[in-house]
């Protein structure tokens, strides 16, 4: 059952039960405080007639009473001088005088009648719903039962009368209220319909749907949620759709890498094995061997490397700048001499935070990867601004082109894949220094035309300059 359907039979259930409920309860307490009413003057109709009784007594005497009794005496002189239906019993419960109709049962009554007290029943005489009253009338020794009614059916014709017009009352406003009810869960509803497609349409791969906010109440901050988290659900779909597309790349990448020297190898190994080849040629067929084993081995090391960081947790240690980078300067002078590249530092005293092996992997890297760019010259810069230190390593080399710069990071990928091959290169460098960068809490950030040369920025915490330390 529908949303809908399920608020609008039960609002008109409810209001329904409701309102039958106090249409009962006034119409009861309607007849309740009438019927007292009806008693009330019952009782005062029966003092009345109980008076005039007592003052036959008074003043005839008790005689009357016994000839009452046997027919020589006819009560209807007394009984004219009563109100409504009257009846006088004897004591034993023989009939006197009566003014009720043939048939009625007026002297069941008297046996629930007790001295100085009065009782009264509801009784049905002819089609007609009738009030008794009963009770002993006595003076000195002479004692009769005067039994009074009174005709209530007008009460009941009155309580059928409002039942009447109760239901015809209950009918209209059902039937406007269900039209109302209606509308109003059609209206309420139509926002949670408008949900309810948006969702399928993303559960159907539509990750762009969104729906529009519809105000300021709950049903609208529903909506608003809802776009945010269909638009985070958009998000981590396509960080998720991203991250597969590397993972297969990267497979494919690596895949690749692997089938290139070890294709050679095995082609030079297996020429080695079957043919005799002059010393010159064997020197040349173990030098390719080698070169792509070199090559292998370098990029097991790298992907050893990339494992490691994503399973390690590193802790950074503060470092005085100038000291570091005349260490790092030294261990890439070799490098710079064996190329013909002048590598220049600039850099600012301060203490940064870094973790020693992993920073020295970072720069290695940077530097190499100028040097392969056909970079001649280097400058490394640090400077201090504020609570960071920013590291810039530029290059004159061959740049990267704006187009290839947001994949230049990612595992396997060659901006020159021939050159990198040539210079043992598998495109894992620069994603094993961004990994690092990050355990420093920085990242990469490269600029280049594609043409005249690259800048590798990284900032790192600095803990301040070493004068304010000696200060």
């Amino acid at each position: 059952m529908k949303l809908g359907t399920k608020m609008f039979f039960c609002i008109t259930i409810f209001f329904s039960a409701a309102f039958l409920i106090g249409g009962y309860l006034l119409i009861t307490f309607f007849y309740d405080i009438t019927m007292e009413r009806e008693i009330e003057a019952a009782v005062e109709q029966y003092q009345y007639n109980k008076f005039v009784v007592q003052a036959n007594l008074i003043t005839r005497g008790e005689e009357w009473i016994a000839e009452a009794a046997d027919g020589t005496y006819d009560c209807s002189s007394i009984a004219s001088d009563m109100r409504e239906m009257t009846a006088l019993y004897t004591t034993d419960g023989k009939e006197l005088f009566s003014a009720f109709p043939v048939g009625a049962d007026t002297g069941g009554l008297l046996q629930d009648v007790a001295a100085d007290a009065i009782s009264y029943r509801f009784v049905m005489i002819g089609d007609r719903n009738c009030l008794l009253t009963a009770g002993i009338v006595s003076h000195n020794n002479a004692s009769v039962y005067l039994v009074t009614g009174t005709d209530v059916e007008r009460v009941s014709e009155q309580q059928e009368q409002m039942i009447v017009k109760f239901g015809a009352v209950y009918a209209v406003t059902i039937g406007i209220g269900s039209v109302l009810i209606f509308g109003l869960s059609l209206f309420l509803t139509r926002s949670v319909k408008t949900l309810t497609g948006a969702t399928q349409k993303i559960a159907d791969g539509n990750y762009s749907e969104r729906v529009t906010d519809t105000g300021s109440d709950e049903v609208g901050q529903l909506a608003r949620n809802f776009n945010r988290m269909a638009a985070a659900v958009e998000e981590k779909v396509q960080e998720l759709s991203e991250i597969a597309r590397q993972k297969e790349d990267f497979v494919a990448n690596f895949a690749h890498e692997l089938k290139t020297p070890l294709t050679s190898m095995i082609g030079y190994a297996d020429r080695i094995y079957h043919k005799e080849l002059p010393r010159k040629e064997q020197k040349q067929a173990a030098w390719y061997i080698w070169n792509e084993g070199m090559r292998l081995e370098s990029l097991s090391h790298k992907l050893m490397d990339m494992t490691v960081l994503e399973h390690r947790d590193f802790v950074l240690q503060e470092t005085e700048t100038r000291l570091l980078f005349q260490e790092l300067t030294a261990d890439t002078e070799y490098l710079m001499t064996e190329k013909g590249v002048t590598l220049q530092c600039s850099i600012e005293p301060a203490y940064i935070e870094v973790e020693y092996d992993l920073f020295k992997t970072l720069y290695l890297n940077l530097i190499d990867n100028a040097v392969k760019a056909g970079a001649v010259g280097i400058q490394v810069t640090g400077r201090r601004c504020g609570q960071v230190y920013m590291i810039q390593v530029a290059d004159n080399g061959s740049g990267i082109p704006a187009q290839e710069i947001q994949r230049i990071k990612e595992a396997f990928y060659m901006v020159d894949k021939s050159r990198s091959r040539k210079q043992h290169g598998a495109g894992i460098g620069l994603a094993l220094a961004e990994k690092i960068a990050r355990i420093h809490g920085s990242t990469l950030e490269f600029e280049s035309d594609g043409v005249s040369g690259t800048k590798v920025s990284v900032r790192l915490r600095c803990k301040g300059a070493v004068d304010d330390e000696q200060k």
